[in-house]
């Protein structure tokens, strides 16, 4: 008895919990994709690959889409 009059009471203090609004959308970042070159080293079999985003690569004073 003394167990349900408890439990009665805290049902009955308890306030509503506010609805949480949904986290709104940020706008989708620049599509910035990764550039990849790939060097041949003499006396080597193992090419050297070096990946970096296109605004790294520009950044740098190279174009790798630039037509040549």
């Amino acid at each position: 008895m003394l167990i349900t009059a408890i439990a009665a009471a805290i049902l009955s203090n308890t306030t509503p919990v506010p609805a949480t609004t949904a986290p709104q959308p940020t706008a989708p970042a620049a599509y910035d994709p990764r550039v990849c070159f790939e060097q041949r080293i003499t006396g080597s079999m193992l090419p050297i690959r070096t990946c970096k985003k296109l605004s790294d690569w520009r950044a740098r004073g190279v174009d790798p889409l630039a037509k040549k």
